[in-house]
Parts: structure tokens; C-alpha cells; sequence
């Protein structure tokens, strides 16, 4: 038999059988693919080694992580960051930590401030202080309402203007960036601490300056409350670019740095002065705190903001009727009565008992209303207490004391207070005029209350003002000017249900020229956008203090809501005898004092 050849083969069956065919030679394709590539791979190296199996003990349950709630509570709000207008901002200092836009050379400055498409919080916001309308990080998170910026949030009904003079939102940004340029590696501000932070060519204290940390409390506090209150939170992303020192400051980890400072060294006690606790650190400590938590919601602040309120609440006096509570001072009252129990004397003992001013009663009455605010836990009776002490400093008689507030008691108003600066500086007065309205509106919310009016036309008789001449005392007060913008701005500004600006509009105007004035502009020293100039309470603070009190001042057009609400009715609540009510007198006060009452 002959061998058939293999053509002849494939050719009989391609005519027999044409499809198997196609399909056999299909199938041998598909494999010789197949085998080519897997003879291209590299193997894997055999794995030798023994393997051992380890039963593990069981893991304990790891603690709840601390987050911010997804829902931010609805509750009854001083702050609130509805119906506002897009102010143009700086773009230089703030940029998006997705994709940030910022050249090589960062003394360079970027983008146009007066450009209102370069604001932070339109469209392309994604930082986590505000995106558009909606708010919070890329606009997933509910906004606080402890801020009314422009961009950093809004309610429904679209945006309501808010006047504010060009130049505001520059200042208020230099202003930052000298804050920023100046805070310690240890997230702290301080006075003695100042000067290792400046180059030493150029410092910002002078050597002459009191240089003690005993104020770090409260200056790290007051430093913290102006970027909370531009809505800048310890979650921001914003940068604050420096261009003095061309570096960039994420704006999240300057608040977050310096709150973790005043979190560490909170005593037992919720205070924090590092010996003993005094009340103008403990106050602006607490209401920094307080504006944190309110602003974010994050459960890591609240733990130490209620304490610190909780300790407010105890050291506030008690009043001299022996009913109620009264104001507040230097010394808690629980360090009073401790001493009083190591064996003090009575009339000592009482007369430190019942001591409280006006200034550092108004401070705490700023971080209990903010705490209301945050949904923290404060009681009634000590908002009311501080309306009693309030009443009690207020004379009642003529004309001639009518708006006027004293610092210790009644008799008081009007008198010039004494301190280190009195022969540099002019005392205003009226500076208890503006504390005492703005006791009177954070507590009561009463338009109607007669001592407003009384005090505004005081207050706008004595507006901010600057001169040249040495041989005079400087009228610069920025105390004063804080709590008189504060106090108009709540009573007649655009907001106020009266919104007269009859107040409001001159001190306004004299208020913007006098503090932009005054502002450092030096393009490249360390001290630009800073306040170098001292004023009569910042012997013990320097540029710290008067850099983030004038800051504070630039933003009281966004930082707080109106107090008086929609002014539907304009009587408010607690209205009902905040005009008819008869304050106790002085002589009542003392009397029921007894033999050591004021």
C-alpha cells in the first residue's frame, strides 16, 4: 500500500469536509498564540521557604474614632453664615490643596485681591471651609454658624449684601500672615517668645518690652479667634502664603497647632494658666475653644471646650443679695473660697468674694454665648448673673450719666481707669459704654432696651481718630474700638432690625481709616501687616495682641450674626423687663454685701 501524502490528504478532506477543516486550523491558530505567549513569561521563583500558621489572640475592640457628625444639630444661633455676598478676596493667600497653583518663587505676589472671580468659596472652592453655596469640604459637610464670611457658607434665599469698605479683606489677610509668620513650632503664641521668631535684624518687640509668657493663654487664645473668625478651622486646606519669607502656611495646621497647645496644657480643672488660673487667659482660652468646636463640630474639641466652660460657670462670683450669681475677675472663686478656708479674713475674704469688672466679665460672657452657640451646656442663671452685675455698674441718675457703665460699680462711670500707659494715652469712657451693650445684647437680645441708644450716642460722640502731634496723648484705644465696632455693628448696622446706620455709619467709616492706617505696609520687613503701634492696654501683649484685636475688628462685618434676629418683633426674647426692670443699686448691693461688700 502506498503512503498517502499529506496534501493530497488535506486536500480530499477540504473537499469532503470543508468546515472541520477551517475549524481544526482555527483551533491550531488559537494554540500556537497561546503557547507563544506562555513560553514569554517569566516564571516565578518556587517559593521554598516553610510557612507557619499562628492563631492570634482576639484584638481588643479599638475606641470609637473621633469624627465630625454628619449632620450639624439645628439649634438657636447668634453666628450665622446665611444671605451674604461674595467680598473679593486675595487669591495669593489662598490656593486648593488638590491642585495648588503657586510659582517657585513664593515673594511673588499671585492673582489680583480686588478680583471677585478669585474668591475663596465660589464654584472652584473645594477647601473645607466652604465651597459655594453649599458649604464645608466640597460642599458635603454642614456650615457652622458661628461665620457669616463671604464664601464661606450660605443658607437658602440667596446672598444679602454686606457693606463692607475696600481694603477690608487685604487687611484682615496681611493680618493672617503676619499671625502666621509669628506663631511658635509648638503652635503657641507669646510675648517673651516673640523675638526668637523675628530675624534679628528686624524684630517686632523692642528690647525694652516686658517679656513674660504669664498672657500666652490668652494671646494664643485671641491669635486663634481671628482665623476662626474668617472661618479658617483646624480642617481647612487653605494656604496662607507668606511672601516676606516665601513659605506657605496650610491654615488648617495653624489652628490645629494651636488649639492641640491649649488642649495639652488644660489643668484638672478645665483652666489653663499654668500656675494659677486668671481670668482674662481662661476666658479668651475658652471662648477660642468654644468657636472651634462650634465651627467644625468635631467631638476632639469638645471634651475641652465644656470643660473650660464648666470652669468659667464655678469661678464666676456670687451675688451680694445672696441670691444669684454676679460678674467676674481676676481669681476664680473657687480659689477664693479654698483660701478662705486655709483660714483668710472675713472682711478679705468677702471683699474678693464679691469682686468682678466690667472688662473681663464681658470676655466671658463672649465664650458662654459662643458655647450657647456650639450647643455646649451653659447655664441660665449664669448669663443672668452677668446681666445683674451689668445692671449694677450702670448709673441710673441724670442725664448726665445715662449710656455711661462703670468698671468696678456705678459711682465709678465715667472715671478714668489707671494703668502703666496713663500719661501715653487718652482713657475713653465710653470703652465701658460699648462692654456693657454688648453684655446687654448677648444676653438679653432686647432692642428695645433703652441703655443702647443712650450708650451709641455717647459712643459715636468719641469716634476713632489719630494725630501727629508728640507732645499729646495718642487717642489710639483698640480695646475701645473692638467692642464699639462690635456693640454698633450688632445695634444699628445693616443687619440690626433697626439698620439705621445713624451710629453704625460714622464710626464705621472712622473706625476702617484709623485701624487700616495704623497697619504695618512695609513690602518685605517682618513686621508688614502687623499693628507696631502700641495702644494703651498693650504694654503686656505688644504686637500680638494688637495685631489679632484689630483683626477681630476688621471682621465684625461676617463674624456674628445679629442678636436681635429677624426683628419681627422687635422686643426679642427677654425683652420682658429688660427696659422696665429696676436694677439693684449700689447702696442695695453693699448693704446685702455685708461688711465686706463692694
Amino acid at each position: 500500500m502506498h503512503a498517502k501524502s499529506p496534501v493530497v490528504f488535506l486536500k480530499r478532506a477540504f473537499q469532503n469536509s470543508p468546515w472541520i477543516v477551517m475549524a481544526i486550523a482555527l483551533h491550531a491558530i488559537v494554540i500556537s498564540i497561546a503557547a507563544i505567549s506562555y513560553m514569554h513569561r517569566s516564571p516565578e521563583p518556587e517559593d521554598t521557604a516553610q510557612s507557619q500558621i499562628r492563631i492570634s489572640e482576639r484584638r481588643a475592640e479599638l475606641p470609637e474614632e473621633i469624627a465630625p457628625p454628619e449632620e450639624l444639630p439645628s439649634r438657636t444661633a447668634i453666628p450665622k453664615m446665611d444671605l451674604v455676598e461674595l467680598v473679593p478676596i486675595d487669591e495669593e493667600v489662598y490656593t486648593f490643596v488638590d491642585d495648588p497653583v503657586i510659582p517657585p518663587d513664593l515673594t511673588q505676589a499671585i492673582g489680583d485681591p480686588l478680583n471677585s472671580a478669585d474668591s475663596i468659596g465660589g464654584d472652584l472652592s473645594s477647601t473645607a471651609i466652604g465651597a459655594g453655596d453649599g458649604g464645608g469640604s466640597r460642599g458635603t459637610r454642614p456650615t457652622s454658624r458661628f461665620n457669616r464670611r463671604p464664601g464661606i457658607g450660605t443658607g437658602p434665599g440667596g446672598r444679602t449684601p454686606i457693606a463692607q469698605p475696600l481694603g477690608i479683606e487685604k487687611a484682615v489677610l496681611e493680618g493672617l500672615r503676619w499671625l502666621a509668620r509669628h506663631q511658635n513650632a509648638d503652635g503657641s503664641w507669646g510675648v517673651a517668645s516673640l523675638r526668637d521668631v523675628c530675624p534679628t535684624d528686624a524684630r517686632c518687640s523692642a528690647e525694652a518690652d516686658k517679656l513674660s509668657d504669664h498672657y500666652d493663654v490668652g494671646l494664643t487664645g485671641l491669635a486663634l479667634l481671628a482665623f476662626l473668625g474668617t472661618g479658617l478651622s483646624h480642617e481647612s486646606n487653605a494656604l496662607i502664603v507668606d511672601p516676606v519669607r516665601g513659605v506657605a502656611h496650610r491654615a488648617g495646621d495653624i489652628v490645629k497647632n494651636g488649639l492641640l497647645w491649649l488642649a495639652k496644657r488644660q489643668n484638672a480643672d478645665g483652666s489653663f494658666s499654668k500656675d494659677r488660673a486668671f481670668l482674662y487667659n481662661e476666658a479668651l482660652a475658652t471662648l477660642a475653644m468654644a468657636e472651634a468646636y462650634g465651627l467644625t463640630q468635631n467631638r476632639y474639641w469638645k471634651e475641652p471646650a465644656q470643660r473650660s466652660i464648666d470652669f468659667l460657670q464655678r469661678a464666676q462670683k456670687p451675688n451680694p443679695s445672696g441670691r444669684g450669681l454676679w460678674g467676674w475677675r481676676y481669681t476664680s472663686r473657687v480659689e477664693i473660697e479654698d483660701f478662705r478656708r486655709a483660714g483668710s479674713q472675713d472682711d478679705a475674704y468677702l471683699k474678693e468674694l464679691y469682686d468682678a469688672d466690667t472688662s473681663v466679665t464681658g470676655w466671658v460672657v463672649m465664650a458662654l454665648k459662643s458655647a450657647q452657640i456650639s450647643g455646649l451646656s451653659v447655664s441660665d442663671e449664669a448669663m443672668e448673673g452677668a446681666m445683674d452685675f451689668c445692671k449694677w455698674v450702670t448709673p441710673e441718675g441724670p442725664d448726665a450719666q445715662r449710656g455711661l457703665v462703670g468698671y468696678l460699680d456705678a459711682k465709678g462711670a465715667g472715671s478714668p481707669l489707671t494703668g502703666p500707659n496713663d500719661a501715653g494715652f487718652v482713657y475713653h469712657p465710653t470703652s465701658m459704654s460699648a462692654l456693657g451693650m454688648c453684655i446687654r445684647i448677648f444676653t438679653q437680645h432686647d432692642p428695645r432696651d433703652p441703655f443702647l441708644e443712650q450708650a451709641a450716642q455717647r459712643i459715636v460722640k468719641d469716634l476713632p481718630r489719630l494725630h501727629t502731634d508728640k507732645s499729646q496723648p495718642s487717642p489710639v484705644d483698640y480695646y475701645y474700638w473692638y467692642y464699639a465696632s462690635l456693640a454698633l455693628y450688632q445695634f444699628d448696622g445693616p443687619d440690626s432690625p433697626r439698620s439705621s446706620g445713624k451710629y453704625w455709619s460714622p464710626w464705621n467709616k472712622a473706625m476702617v481709616e484709623s485701624v487700616l492706617a495704623l497697619q504695618d505696609k512695609n513690602d518685605r520687613a517682618c513686621s508688614r501687616g502687623g499693628w507696631m503701634n502700641g495702644d494703651r492696654w498693650s504694654y503686656t501683649g505688644g504686637p500680638l495682641y494688637s495685631t489679632a484685636l484689630n483683626v477681630l475688628t476688621l471682621e465684625v462685618y461676617y463674624r456674628y450674626e445679629n442678636a436681635f434676629g429677624s426683628g419681627k418683633d422687635l422686643a426679642g426674647p427677654g425683652s420682658k423687663g429688660a427696659a422696665d426692670a429696676k436694677p439693684q443699686t449700689p447702696e442695695a448691693a453693699k448693704s446685702s454685701a455685708g461688711k465686706g461688700g463692694r
